[in-house]
């Protein structure tokens, strides 16, 4: 493959990457919580929600030339910028403390049952940190390579589900009622969409273009689907909504007598370590950068350590799984805020700064 062509799905697959950090720990449970039947139904919702968010975001990204956030909206005042940068750098940091703490949960069931949770957390920690020092540049190469080497690891790993599947157990298959839209489970699942925020902090680095992310849509859609439905199509509806990990307890039944490994979780968790670390590296570099351009007197060789320090905290003080589907659950409404006011915010200043610049130009020739 050509290094065009490379370059072309840099920010593709980072885009997936980003979502397989998300949505492979807690997305399953979420949505099985969310309806009875016909689960496919709000998981298209949500890619459409976030299709409309990313078109709205990139309109305004690519009308305003190559700004990330902070050069975007800290011309509109001190007090503007902060109400709408200080939730957006929290959120992202955000990002990298659920990632951390998901993960860490991973690793004591599949690899290290009897390690403390502090020294995994430790780890993970300091890997991020060394991964947010090579900068952007270094983080799109590195999820690209690897995006390449893990995508079949992960995509068997959840292929070995179908020895175990039965197929009954995917009806009643569609809701017609819709009536997963009165409750509130079904707001608990947005969480999965925020990775095209992540996108807004890319201009300066790489050319983001819409057409290549809006084809990416498409495999990410019917990934959700499928990561719903396998344990449903394993267990049982009613089997898989008990389970606080459906998704790697259905990986986990899986026996490949003709596999070097006993469990193919394995393949599973470590395609995860991956994109977990990507996205959290992207995170803690993206907060620095933007707590740097808030206050220019603050160096971000500084920056780094002291709020990796503060995911790490963060995480460690959330003490088990039920404290961190509960977080999920409680920060709606400020997830929404970010999710509405960032994209809207960058479309109007985008706007604002093509019509200035034409006047200018317009101006000159005459």
């Amino acid at each position: 493959m050509s290094s065009r062509w490379i370059s072309m799905l840099t920010v593709p697959f980072f885009f997936i990457g980003s979502h397989c950090s998300i949505i492979f720990l807690l997305f399953p449970r979420a949505m099985l919580h969310t309806t009875k039947y016909g689960h496919w139904e709000p998981a298209i919702m949500y890619m459409l929600i976030e299709l409309i968010l990313m078109v709205i975001l990139l309109k305004g990204l690519n009308k305003a030339g190559n700004l990330d956030y902070a050069d975007l909206l800290l011309p509109l005042g001190r007090w503007v910028s902060t109400a709408l940068l200080l939730p957006l750098i929290l959120y992202i940091l955000m990002i990298g403390v659920m990632g951390i703490r998901g993960f860490a949960e991973l690793m004591i069931i599949v690899f290290v049952v009897r390690s403390p949770l502090i020294s995994i957390l430790i780890l993970l920690s300091s890997i991020t940190l060394l991964g947010a020092s090579i900068g952007p540049q270094g983080i799109l190469r590195a999820s690209t390579l690897l995006s390449f080497l893990h995508f079949p690891a992960l995509l068997f790993a959840l292929l070995g589900c179908s020895v175990n599947a039965r197929l009954t157990n995917i009806f009643p298959l569609v809701n017609t009622s819709f009536d997963f839209m009165q409750h509130f489970e079904f707001l608990v699942p947005l969480f999965t969409i925020c990775p095209f925020l992540l996108l807004g902090m890319l201009p300066p680095v790489i050319k983001v273009q819409l057409k290549p992310l809006l084809i990416t849509m498409i495999p990410l859609t019917v990934l959700y689907v499928v990561i719903i439905y396998i344990p449903m199509l394993v267990f049982g509806v009613n089997a898989a909504t008990l389970m606080n990990f459906p998704l790697v307890t259905s990986i986990d039944t899986v026996n490949l007598t003709w596999s070097i490994f006993n469990r193919i979780s394995l393949f599973y968790a470590v395609a995860l370590l991956a994109f977990v670390l990507v996205i959290t590296s992207y995170a803690l570099w993206a907060s620095s950068v933007l707590v740097r351009k808030m206050i220019p007197g603050w160096k971000e060789t500084y920056i780094r350590p002291v709020l990796c320090l503060l995911v790490f905290v963060a995480s460690a003080m959330i003490p088990n799984w039920s404290s961190y589907v509960k977080i999920y659950a409680s920060d709606i409404g400020f997830r929404i805020f970010v999710f509405l006011a960032i994209p809207i915010a960058v479309y109007l200043r985008g706007g604002f700064i093509q019509r200035a610049f034409r006047k200018k130009v317009f101006k000159n020739d005459a």
